[in-house]
């Protein structure tokens, strides 16, 4: 791309490999592929000690030679209490386009949000969720662009023996995406005898308070302690490959080609990256039958029953006990798990309609559109 192209917006995203930054790249690639330049651009924290402010800064990317003018529109796609941040940074009009994962959001973000010309949000349940929580601004729904399915993934690379049932989930290791209750399902369901295998890609340490808070072991930080705590319950575990290191996207890729079903029983989604891109892949998904990822699996046989309970959490400053979230009912997804490792096939034949469901109503294209038509509706574009 030539140098100096006008851009006619602008959009400040996370880097890094997140929820928010997957889904950013995805929809700034599509809104560029409908001949709408786009200037991506990043936030950096500044470094301690210093006297500046935090600063939005050009993302290393493609395309980084469009630049828009400081009076374009910014849409800023981070958590609203970055808004203080970008918005003396940027001249024009500023849309925040943001998810949340329980029945409220935090009580501080209505006010700021206020600041803002309007919110984007990627289901109707965070619509509806937002407008009760006193959210005065206009906000507007698009969807996240599903992923292009990698069919020449090297799936070899994973190491994984071709006899195995391999359940499947990729995931931070805290307390909302709740990894170990997959750990759990999964023991109580299967012994060494059975051929399957849970494997989870995580970080190396889990993003939640260690048993007897902080001032514990540092071993018990790691997700490994942590898995181990589980398997030591049972005598004859069944497999489980757990990987912390940095993946590229071919080895994601590859995860999603050799897994036979994702499973995610979390306390909620805003939207849910790994199992939306399961279904892209057409691998059946357990989940928890509550929150924003039943925007694509509505009516799927693998959601998994739940009870709504107070939000419990090491993280006061987004969660209260006034929200609300979902708790899995294990039992019942290990009745999904061993009903899916006896018929992995009959599954994954079922999960072919989720699949067409996502690549027609998902696709680049069509959220582009919406995307566009979302930013004239709030009259910024």
């Amino acid at each position: 791309m030539a140098s100096g192209i006008h851009a006619a917006l602008r959009y400040v995203a996370e880097d890094g490999s997140t929820g928010y930054s997957i889904a950013a790249a995805r929809l700034v690639a599509a809104v560029r592929d409908a001949g709408v330049e786009v200037e991506m651009a990043g936030i950096a924290e500044p470094h301690r000690g210093s006297a500046s402010t935090w600063v939005v800064h050009s993302r290393d990317d493609p395309a980084r030679a469009a630049k828009a003018s400081p009076s374009a529109p910014t849409v800023m796609h981070l958590v609203p209490e970055h808004l203080i941040h970008v918005k003396p940074a940027t001249g024009g009009p500023l849309i925040v386009h943001t998810v949340w994962e329980t029945d409220r959001i935090p009580a501080r973000w209505p006010p700021v949000l206020q600041y803002s010309d309007g919110v984007i949000v990627p289901t109707e349940w965070n619509r509806e969720t937002f407008a009760a929580c006193g959210v005065g601004v206009p906000i507007e729904v698009v969807p996240h662009v599903v992923c292009s399915p990698d069919s020449s993934a090297a799936t070899e690379q994973l190491g994984i023996p071709d006899d195995l049932v391999v359940f499947y989930a990729i995931s931070r290791w805290d307390e909302r995406k709740l990894p170990s209750a997959a750990v759990r399902a999964f023991c109580e369901a299967f012994t060494a005898e059975d051929p399957v295998m849970l494997a989870i890609k995580t970080g190396h340490l889990a993003e939640m308070t260690a048993p007897g808070g902080w001032r514990g072991s540092a071993v018990a930080l790691t997700t490994a302690w942590r898995v181990a705590s589980v398997l030591r319950e049972y005598p004859h575990p069944p497999r489980i490959q757990l990987w912390v290191d940095e993946w590229d996207d071919s080895r994601i890729a590859a995860l999603h080609a050799r897994g036979d079903c994702y499973v995610s029983l979390c306390h909620g989604e805003g939207w849910g990256i790994g199992s939306f891109d399961a279904c892209a892949y057409g691998n059946p998904v357990i989940a928890t039958g509550w929150s924003g990822h039943l925007a694509y699996l509505q009516g799927s046989p693998w959601l998994v029953d739940y009870d709504l309970v107070p939000v419990a959490s090491s993280a006061p400053a987004s969660y209260s006990a006034d929200q609300h979230w979902a708790e899995p009912r294990l039992d019942h997804a290990v009745e999904l798990m061993r009903a899916l490792a006896a018929d992995p096939a009959r599954a994954r034949a079922g999960a072919q309609a989720l699949r067409e469901a996502v690549a027609r109503d998902y696709a680049g294209p069509l959220v582009a559109e919406r995307f566009l038509a979302a930013l004239r509706s709030l009259g910024v574009l």
